[in-house]
């Protein structure tokens, strides 16, 4: 058996896979065909505890590169931050999945109840790297939007590095700096 097979058997047997069920009921499926950009077949949907290897290793690859170049210490490290994200009970995440049954783009985030109402907090938010700026993270943004404002949701809030390519990709999807708020880092 292979290593991915036997990562894929462990989720599939493990304590947090029952508990990641909860977050996916009612999750629903769309497939977009011979989109205008690309001959492909695109599914965007919610997240499921089956995606989780997959988003763990796509988070390595994406992650590794230009322009970030992060060095996790290991895959153990991104299953660790990512299982932290989707064990949160206000945990809600999206995939997009092209033809080939690979994880093409990811978005993990979390409720926050706010005094204006519901708000989406983007906690990650990557697409395969081959795949930028192929209109795959703005389709996988429209459809979160979709379900978001079916569900209440008054807006999106998420932190990305400034003169990035991440950043003029969220400006592009609507998205504007607050000029009220700043995050600030203290090393310690």
């Amino acid at each position: 058996m292979s290593i991915k097979a036997v990562v894929k058997e462990h989720f599939s047997h493990s304590p947090i896979s029952r508990h990641l069920n909860k977050h996916f009921l009612n999750a629903q499926e769309i497939t977009i065909k011979n989109t205008n950009w690309e001959d492909i077949n695109l599914e965007l949907r919610r997240f499921s505890s089956d995606d989780v290897f997959q988003c763990v290793e796509l988070f390595m690859r994406v992650f590794s590169s230009d322009p970030w170049f992060d060095n996790w210490l290991s895959f153990d490290y991104v299953n660790d931050y990512l299982n932290e994200l989707i064990l949160n009970p206000v945990f809600m995440g999206f995939v997009a999945r092209e033809d080939s049954d690979e994880i093409a783009a990811v978005c993990f985030g979390h409720k926050k109840s706010w005094w204006m109402g519901k708000e989406f907090i983007i906690d990650e938010f990557y697409v395969k790297n081959d795949r930028q700026g192929k209109g795959i993270g703005s389709l996988l943004m429209d459809y979160m939007v979709d379900i978001l404002s079916e569900n209440d949701y008054k807006r999106l809030i998420l932190t990305t590095n400034r003169n990035i390519p991440a950043q003029w990709f969220y400006i592009k999807n609507g998205f504007v700096n607050n000029e009220n708020r700043v995050v600030m880092i203290k090393e310690i």
